[in-house]
C-alpha cells in the first residue's frame, strides 16, 4: 500500500512538471516522416496552438503526404513562411531537408518537438529535440528525460492532455482515428481521455464537424491497385499479403481498410516499400517484427520498410508474418 502511495505521488510529480514545461522561446513542431496520420497531424496542430497561446514562436513544416481525411486540419499559417514556396497547394513537399534548410536561413528554432513518432526524416542540423510517443519500441521502454517523454498510450493526444495539460479540442481526432473510433490500442482509456477534453471545451457540434470531415469517399482507385497487385493468402484465407505498384500513401491506406473486411491479419508494401502490418487479435505483438524491418509502432498495427524489388526480401517477410500471427491462428483452431 505504501508502494502505491509513492507511485501515485510521483505520477502526480511527473505530471505537474510536464504541465508546467519550459517550452523553448522559438519551437517547430513536427510529426515524424512517415505516416503522416489524424494523430501526429492534429498533435501537431494542437501543440502548435497551445503554444501560440503562451506566447512562443512555433511553426511546422510541409509533410511528405497529406491524406484527404486529415488535410484540413493544418493551415498555411502553420507553416513557416520560408518553406511555402517549396510547398504543393495541399500544405506537401517533395523534400522535407529542402524545406527545413529554407527555413532555418530566416527562423532557427531553439528546439524541435516531434510528436508521434522517433523519425524526423531529415537532418535537424544539431538543433536539440525533445520526443512526444506512445510507442514503445524493442529495446526502448518508457522514457522521461530532457530529451523525451515515451509512454503507452491509445495516442499521442492521450498524453498531451494527461500529462501536458494540452486542452486543444482537434486533440478528439488523434483519439478517433489511432483508436480506429474506440475498436483499438486502449479504448477504455482513450474514452475517459475524450470525456477529459469535453470537459475543457469539446462539444457536440466540434466533434461532428471532426467525423464528417474523417469521413470521406473512398478513392475507386484502391479497387484497381488490388486488382494489380502482388495478392497472397495462408492460414485459410486469414492472413492477406499484398505488394502493390502503387506508392500513393491513401491509396495504401485504402487497401489496408478494404482487406480488414476478409482477413484478420494484414501486410501491404507500397510501391516505395514501405509496409503496413495489421492483425485484429489481441495476443500478437507486430512490434518486434516491425523493429526488425526498420520501424515501430504498435501491438496491433505496426510499419516496417523493405526493398519492393528484392524478390527474395518480400518471400522472407510474408514468411516471417506468418510465423508472427500463427500462434493467434492456432489457438482460434483449438477453441472451435
Amino acid at each position: 500500500m505504501f508502494t502505491t502511495l509513492i507511485s501515485k505521488v510521483r505520477a502526480r510529480a511527473r505530471k505537474q512538471r510536464l504541465t508546467n514545461r519550459k517550452w523553448a522561446r522559438k519551437t517547430l513542431v513536427i510529426g515524424p516522416a512517415q505516416p503522416v496520420d489524424g494523430d501526429s497531424v492534429a498533435c501537431t496542430a494542437a501543440v502548435l496552438a497551445h503554444l501560440r497561446k503562451k506566447g512562443v514562436e512555433a511553426y511546422t513544416l510541409p509533410t511528405l503526404a497529406m491524406y484527404s481525411q486529415i488535410d484540413w486540419i493544418l493551415t498555411r499559417d502553420d507553416i513557416h513562411p520560408a518553406c511555402r514556396t517549396a510547398m504543393n497547394g495541399n500544405l506537401t513537399t517533395a523534400n522535407l531537408q529542402a524545406a527545413y534548410d529554407a527555413m532555418l536561413a530566416e527562423w532557427r528554432p531553439d528546439e524541435v518537438v516531434l510528436v508521434d513518432g522517433h523519425i524526423p526524416g531529415f537532418d535537424l542540423r544539431g538543433i536539440k529535440q525533445y520526443m512526444i510517443d506512445h510507442h514503445i519500441r524493442e529495446g526502448v521502454g518508457e522514457v522521461d528525460d530532457k530529451s523525451a517523454f515515451i509512454k503507452l498510450a491509445p495516442s499521442v493526444g492521450c498524453l498531451l492532455v494527461e500529462y501536458f495539460g494540452i486542452y486543444e479540442p482537434i486533440l478528439a481526432v488523434s483519439i478517433l482515428t489511432d483508436t480506429y473510433w474506440f475498436r483499438q490500442n486502449l479504448p477504455a482509456q482513450a474514452v475517459k481521455t475524450m470525456a477529459v477534453l469535453v470537459e475543457n471545451g469539446l462539444t457536440d457540434q466540434l466533434l461532428s464537424i471532426y467525423q464528417k470531415r474523417l469521413m470521406v469517399h473512398k478513392d475507386s482507385n484502391i479497387l484497381v491497385a488490388i486488382r494489380k497487385s502482388d495478392m497472397r493468402f495462408a492460414l485459410n484465407g486469414e492472413v492477406a499479403f499484398v505488394v502493390l505498384d502503387e506508392t500513393d500513401p491513401e491509396i495504401h491506406r485504402g487497401v489496408m481498410g478494404e482487406l480488414g473486411y476478409f482477413c484478420h491479419h494484414m501486410c501491404v508494401v507500397r510501391g516505395d516499400g514501405y509496409v503496413s502490418f495489421r492483425t485484429t487479435d489481441d495476443i500478437i505483438d507486430l512490434r518486434p517484427l516491425a523493429t526488425r524491418y526498420g520501424r515501430g509502432g504498435h501491438a496491433k498495427q505496426a510499419a516496417g520498410q523493405v526493398d519492393p524489388r528484392d524478390k527474395a526480401a518480400l518471400d522472407r517477410l510474408f514468411e516471417e508474418f506468418v510465423e508472427t500471427v500463427a500462434p493467434a491462428e492456432a489457438q482460434a483452431s483449438a477453441g472451435r
